[in-house]
């Protein structure tokens, strides 16, 4: 492909850069998926160091991570899992496989995050755990859903939120586990992965029983590993990817970038973009695509879906609104995915 750009370039050169810097690490051990040493090791250090502390395992993609989460907290059929209304469907896919039964609850219009009350209304005696997705980087208000459902896990869907944060704090730190994405669409994109933080090292455990190749978990110190345990493991080349992603990675300027353009888009046009308030700082560049074509007249009709009240994805597509005009955007980088029961 003389004179062009290879389509595979980027992630080429991305990789290129990652095998050098650690190559560059001081490594006493190999990285294997198999026993889960070197950069794998490393970067659930850092992820784990990014979130309070709290134990962090890589898995091979955010829906597997799902999967271990829900499992590790025992949700298997005849249980009902609280899901959002309007989602990417993944939730909805894995709820499923385990054969549990979804029950979908309404966003928030102001953040298209599930809504803590209705939510609580939703509860019944089978309820065993809630999935709160931080959708388009929209921080969930995860501690108002600890309130009113005292006693229900909560999982945390941060696959498009890593970096954004609620009241000042890393979303992934107050449910009792998190997943993340380093895939496509992602604000760091290695090529495939995802990742698992938990509330606590018994949890860690119990996912590496459910999820990890015998021989990592009795590195790990399990005395009797589960040798039938679903082991789906991460790639060591994604592991290098995200260590040396997550040594450049600093979300605050993103953050402060999007509040900007976001102020100047309510300013400039009436747009009032989702989950603009005090609570919530959002790791998202959607926004600035949306404010570069707004602020130069450049924005096609159909780029462009209005939120209001009505949660039907028929009624955006149509940009119905109801209440005030609340606009995001997406392309074709980060596809809109959602699901209706």
């Amino acid at each position: 492909m003389s004179g062009e750009q290879h389509p595979d370039g980027a992630l080429l050169q991305r990789s290129q850069r990652a095998i050098r810097a650690w190559l560059e690490k001081p490594a006493s051990t190999a990285t294997s998926p198999l026993t889960g040493g070197g950069a794998i090791a490393r970067s659930e250090a850092r992820l784990a160091e990014l979130h309070e502390g709290r134990p962090a395992l890589l898995m091979p993609s955010a829906t597997y991570a799902l999967w271990v989460a829900l499992r590790t907290l025992g949700i298997g059929p005849g249980d009902e899992v609280l899901i959002p209304k309007y989602d990417w469907v993944s939730s909805l896919a894995v709820v499923r496989e385990l054969r549990a039964t979804p029950i979908p609850v309404p966003v928030v219009p102001a953040t298209l995050t599930i809504d803590p009350v209705l939510a609580a209304a939703r509860r019944t005696a089978r309820t065993r755990a809630i999935i709160a997705t931080h959708l388009f980087g929209i921080p969930t208000d995860v501690p108002e859903l600890r309130r009113v459902l005292p006693g229900v896990p909560i999982v945390e869907d941060c696959a498009a939120a890593f970096g954004s944060t609620l009241d000042g704090r890393p979303v992934g730190v107050f449910g009792d586990a998190a997943i993340m994405g380093f895939g496509p669409g992602k604000r760091i994109d290695v090529g495939e992965l995802g990742a698992l933080v938990l509330c606590d090292d018994g949890m860690r455990k119990r996912a590496l029983q459910l999820s990890a190749h015998p021989v990592r978990q009795k590195v790990s110190g399990i005395a009797f590993p589960e040798l039938t345990s679903m082991s789906i493991r991460p790639h060591p080349l994604a592991a290098m990817l995200l260590l040396d992603a997550l040594d450049e990675d600093d979300a605050g300027p993103m953050i402060q970038e999007r509040l900007r353009l976001a102020n100047s888009l309510l300013v400039a046009s009436g747009i009032d973009v989702l989950g603009l308030d005090a609570r919530r700082g959002v790791a998202s560049r959607s926004v600035s695509v949306l404010a570069e074509q707004v602020l130069t007249a450049e924005l096609p009709a159909a780029t462009k879906i209005a939120y209001g009240e009505v949660q039907d994805i028929d009624a955006l597509a149509r940009g119905t609104s109801r209440s005030r005009r609340i606009v995001f955007i997406t392309t074709a980088a980060q596809p809109l995915g959602v699901h209706r029961l």
